[in-house]
């Protein structure tokens, strides 16, 4: 997109994952500014300084990007991967970030010079900022009634009711499936980065040592067999799975996210037939945009807040 809104509102995006923030500065309309598009590590395993600092440089590069552009900050939407109390900004994690347990991240926000305590600063659970973007902008517009599935080394899931994304008392996911018992586990234990190496080394008999989910995405469009095998399998798993909580709360477009989905071809054949069945589905899909969604559902965050 060009400039040719200087002067109007502009609102700064940050997607906060465990290796890195990503950024962006979208229009007062929710479109891309073209050349705003940010990455920095997150240091998500760093000291509370070095944490906060990472953040503070997110924002100044947003900063800059729209003082050269001349536009006003209309307000700051940021993903949080949970738990987090997401109304009142304050991350409780304890495996990453956790060096900034119980801090205050709207005040922190509202320190950083340039940013005035009138500026809206909203938080939104990673997952939920998935599917708010594509309600939006995404594959799941025109779908009030969708669900969206993250894979990547956890297992995340939101579902929406009437278009308006279902959350607990803190602003998270109304419902976890990560946890749900399945066999000698819980279903995070094969569907997430470790199931997908786990069941290739059962079917594969091969030592993971050294590899990731990506490798086995390129040996499955390489044609190796026992790639090929372990996608469809988890694909069968997440259908079992997700079986009768779309019938339940009559979904009719469910997507999936997270960096396992660009390998989603490979399961597709398997989760369309164990759900063959979901008279209530309508769509099966990856998200449109794996790294532009969450920062879309950023700027819906922000924005609904500002009203």
């Amino acid at each position: 997109m060009d400039l040719s809104t200087i002067g109007h509102n502009a609102f700064l995006t940050i997607d906060a994952g465990g290796t890195y923030l990503k950024s962006a500065i979208l229009t007062d309309e929710g479109e891309l500014f073209e050349g705003s598009s940010e990455s920095i590590e997150s240091n998500s395993g760093g000291s509370k300084e070095e944490i906060l600092s990472a953040f503070r440089e997110s924002v100044n590069k947003g900063l800059n990007f729209m003082s050269s552009a001349e536009m006003r900050l209309g307000g700051i939407g940021v993903t949080f991967p949970g738990p987090f109390d997401y109304l009142n900004g304050i991350p409780l994690m304890e495996h990453k970030f956790f060096n900034i347990y119980g801090v205050n991240m709207r005040e922190f926000f509202h320190q950083i010079p340039g940013i005035s305590p009138d500026i809206p600063v909203s938080f939104v659970h990673d997952v939920h900022a998935v599917l708010s973007g594509e309600l939006l902008k995404g594959n799941a517009l025109g779908f009030p009634d969708a669900a969206v599935v993250t894979l990547g080394t956890g297992l995340g899931f939101s579902f929406s009711k009437g278009g308006i994304v279902q959350s607990n008392s803190w602003g998270g996911p109304l419902m976890s499936i990560f946890k749900l018992p399945y066999k000698d586990g819980i279903l995070e234990d094969y569907t997430a980065r470790r199931g997908f190496l786990k069941i290739y080394s059962e079917i594969s008999g091969n030592s993971i040592e050294g590899i990731d989910v990506c490798d086995l995405g390129k040996w499955a469009g390489d044609g190796d067999e026992n790639s090929i095998k372990t996608f469809h399998k988890v694909g069968g798993i997440l259908a079992e799975n997700l079986h009768d909580i779309l019938i339940e709360n009559s979904i009719k477009c469910l997507l999936f996210g997270g960096q396992i989905s660009r390998s989603f071809q490979y399961m597709e054949g398997a989760l369309r037939q164990g759900l063959a069945d979901v008279e209530c589905l309508r769509r099966i899909s990856v998200v449109k945009s794996i790294d532009m969604a969450p920062l879309f559902g950023a700027y819906r965050a922000v924005k609904e807040s500002s009203f």
